[in-house]
Parts: structure tokens; sequence; C-alpha cells
């Protein structure tokens, strides 16, 4: 499905307190051009809806097995579904199947209109403190249809918010601009060889975003944010050369953001590897 009215979301978290200001609700958008290494959400990094396979939930009860010799469905000594990925033929079947939703489906579509009925639900707690609704991901301006839902979003009165990495179309992001009270704009690094490595792009784009938006927007509440990544950007040089940078922006704050590997598990539930294990396993020592 793809059409003028919808969003592709896999999550909308209710009652934040750490994604713009006052109480809020965020909606997950999936796709994301970037492939941090360090990436907490790896299932927003995909477009479209994907399989997850939460072991845990799997109580063995090989319904799934329906599939098993042709989809790549197995079983292990302890009677839990093996899920070969790359041979996930017939993923949507085996999510209909699966009575605990141990095997479900990230991600879905939904209207511009329901997504808004969702986010004014709680519009009573968003009167105070200037609360609303945050788009995340992702990279929430993959989706064209994100700019429909901000602009109408600001005609329904509420206060808007978005988390982007930047790396995104210039149009999009400054005619998201005007309908956005709040922007968190991530610059991770500003060496545009090291950026690549651990991201998969260059940071020169971001940082010309990052610039054409300030020079569009005078005055626009814009927060820059860095993870700071042991073994990429934690190093007094290399926060000093975004704080240089960052200083043609007197206007701007900048937040620096603590590691943490709470996404870690996600990854074997999407059947991937996490890309910094053998640093995690340095940094724990």
């Amino acid at each position: 499905m793809a059409d003028t009215d919808h969003l592709r979301i896999f999550n909308v978290q209710k009652y934040s307190l750490h994604d713009g200001s006052g109480i809020r609700t965020v909606v997950f958008l999936k796709g994301c051009p970037l492939r941090c290494k360090w990436c907490s959400n790896p299932e927003s990094q995909q477009e479209e809806p994907e399989l997850i396979y939460r072991r845990a939930k799997c109580i063995g009860c090989e319904k799934c097995g329906l599939c098993k010799g042709k989809s790549g469905i197995s079983f292990d000594a302890e009677g839990k579904a093996r899920v070969e990925f790359d041979a996930a033929e017939e993923k949507l079947e085996w999510t209909k199947i699966c009575p605990t939703e141990a095997l479900s489906i990230e991600g879905r579509y939904i209207s511009i209109a329901d997504l808004l009925e969702i986010v004014e639900r709680d519009s009573f707690f968003y009167r105070s403190g200037n609360g609303g609704v945050t788009v995340s991901g992702g990279e929430p301006l993959m989706q064209e249809n994100t700019v429909k839902f901000l602009k109408i979003a600001k005609e329904h009165y509420l206060n808007t918010a978005i988390e982007t990495c930047g790396a995104v179309n210039r149009e999009r992001l400054l005619t998201a601009a005007q309908y956005l009270d709040q922007i968190f704009f991530d610059i991770k690094s500003v060496d545009d060889g090291k950026h690549r490595l651990y991201t998969g792009v260059t940071s020169k784009p971001i940082r010309e975003n990052l610039k054409a938006l300030y020079e569009a927007y005078p005055g626009k509440n814009i927060t820059v944010r860095t993870p700071v990544i042991p073994g990429f950007n934690d190093t007094e040089r290399e926060l000093r050369a975004i704080e240089k940078f960052l200083s043609e922006f007197p206007d701007i704050k900048w937040e620096k953001m603590k590691y943490h590997t709470y996404g870690v598990g996600k990854y074997e539930m999407l059947g991937r590897s996490y890309p910094l294990a053998n640093m995690e396993l340095r940094a724990a020592e």
C-alpha cells in the first residue's frame, strides 16, 4: 500500500518526556538513509514492514511448522522456532498462525486521519508545558507524507517536533520546518570519512542542511544532538570539532547523548548481528 494519505510507522509511544517539551506522543516512522552501527531502533531502518521474531514469546506449539521445509522455519532442541530470515517466503502466513505473536510484522500502514485521531486522544495532557506530537524514526522525512501530517497537526493546534538525522531532501526539510515548533537535528561527527564508515553516508550534506535550515528560519527552536559513541566520536578532539562547527549557529542548543545498548536485543529478533558487538565487549571490560 502506498498512497497520498498513509504513513509507514512501527510504533506510537505515549506520555514521552524526552522528545520535546511537555508530555508528548512520539510517532516512529519506518525507513532511514543511515545505517548507524549503534542504532537502537534497527526495526526502523527498512522502509517496508518486516518480520520480527521474539523467541521469548514462542511456546513451541509448532503451528508455524505448517510451512516447515519450504520457507525457512525449523525448531531447536528446546522446541522453539528457528527462523531463517533470508528464506522467509511465507512470513505473512507465519504471523497469521502464531498464537502468541512471537512471529509478527514490525511496521504498518496507517492513514494520516487515523494517526491524528490517535495523537489527539491525549490532547488533554498536552495543555501543560507545550506538549504535543513528535515524529521520529528512522528518518521521518524519508516519507513525503510526513510533511502533510505535520501541516494537518498544526491546523489542529498541536505542538509539533521532529527528530531528524539531517540526511534528507533539503526542500522537504525546509518545507516541513514551517510546521514545526521544535527540531532535534543530529550531528554525529564532522569527519566525513569516519561518518561514512560508521553511518554509511558522509557528514557534509547533513551539515549543509543544518546551515540552510538555520538561515531559512532564524530563531527557530533547534537543538543539535550528538550521540557520544565509544571509538567513534568520544574523544576531546572529535567533540571540539563539532563544537567549533556549531559555533557558527549561536542560537542553536547542543545536547550530548550517552551511548547505550537498549536496542541490542532487537537485532537478534530481526535476524541480524549488532555491528558494535566487539566494541561492546571491550567497553564492558
